[in-house]
């Protein structure tokens, strides 16, 4: 079967690791020149990790991280402490860590050269698509297409199925603005230096920041609840546009985001998401399917969750790919909070 992946993210390379291993011929288009990963901070709970085994890239995952041991939660107004909740290691596979994005793309766009059956399409932008009897054809802004079994639009696409009419009765009423850079470590105050997640809590907004695994670098992002306006889809914005987004922000963790300089900018669904994960032939993963919870279950694990429940779905449906699809888009695994769930009274 061939099947199309529009995006070439962490959740398109995913879905690629997990439906080339089952022997399908995938190919995976990525609007950029280049497959690549911006150089921004994940977090990783132990559940992360399994889906990433489940893949064939827990190890090398694991052996680029640096394991968190505490996650803290701050009064973003006052910046007064409000908890501190120890995370315990039980084990190698039960870590709360952090990684540079690319330290979990790098071993899925390894995973992917390694499988005969996929293939690698930079500059391919997938802009729409249509379905032809037993086939689905992705149009391309250059005006190629490229057809398909089936195709499967990741968080770089959700474009196509925002702005498409078949899929607007489930359209997202709400959106986030997150803003996020890295911030050189010696920069930084002592005290955010340590082991620790660290996230500044508001009425309607977070900031979270955590060192990365070569100690020399902090994590920022910044998220705004409720965003209206433009979606600036990765642009860079300054530092006097991140400030503007958080008028209320107290004076403790507006002198963080004063640190960050190189700022890139995003929208992601919000809390009123897409409830149907396929329609026929098409099925959404990552943050097109699902929306981001900073404060509860990552966008990353819902764009490994979902890669790793695309290929349960196949192996549950007989080989036909409208069963393969349905049963895809009716199982929604339950999710399991990240660190810690008391943490998500400041509703990512």
């Amino acid at each position: 079967m061939r099947i199309l992946v529009a995006g070439g993210g962490v959740s398109g390379l995913a879905t690629a690791v997990a439906l080339g291993r089952r022997g399908h011929h995938v190919l995976v288009l990525e609007q950029r020149p280049v497959f690549t990963e911006s150089g921004v901070g994940v977090r990783l709970a132990p559940q992360d990790f399994r889906l990433l085994d489940r893949l064939g890239v827990g190890d090398a995952v694991r052996e680029r991280s640096l394991t968190i041991d505490e996650f803290r939660t701050m009064d973003g107004a006052t910046g007064e402490p409000v908890s501190t909740v120890p995370l315990p290691v039980r084990g190698p596979g039960s870590a709360h860590a952090t990684a540079h994005r690319l330290d979990v793309y790098e071993p899925l766009l390894e995973a992917c050269w390694e499988q005969d059956g996929v293939r690698l399409c930079a500059d391919s932008h997938v802009v729409g698509y249509t379905e032809h009897g037993e086939s689905v054809v992705a149009a391309l802004a250059d005006g190629r297409s490229v057809t398909g079994d089936a195709l499967i639009l990741t968080g770089g696409a959700r474009a196509v199925s925002r702005d498409d009419p078949r899929w607007a009765d489930d359209a997202a009423e709400d959106r986030l603005s997150v803003y996020r850079t890295v911030i050189p470590m010696d920069l930084v105050d002592g005290r955010w230096q340590d082991g620790a997640i660290t996230c500044w809590v508001g009425a309607q907004w977070h900031v979270s920041h955590y060192p990365l695994p070569d100690s020399r670098y902090l994590s920022l992002s910044a998220t705004r609840h409720r965003h209206s306006g433009r979606e600036p889809a990765g642009a860079r914005v300054d530092l006097e546009q991140v400030l503007a987004a958080f008028p209320e922000i107290g004076y403790a963790a507006r002198n963080i985001l004063t640190l960050g300089r190189n700022w890139r900018a995003w929208t992601v669904p919000g809390r009123n998401a897409s409830s149907a994960l396929a329609r026929s032939r098409v099925a959404l993963v990552g943050e097109t399917a699902d929306p981001a919870r900073p404060l509860k279950a990552s966008g990353l694990h819902h764009a490994l969750e979902r890669a790793v429940g695309l290929g349960a779905s196949w192996d549950a449906s007989g080989g036909d790919v409208r069963s393969w699809l349905a049963h895809y888009g009716a199982r929604r695994a339950a999710r399991a909070p990240e660190i810690p769930a008391r943490c998500g009274a400041g509703h990512r």
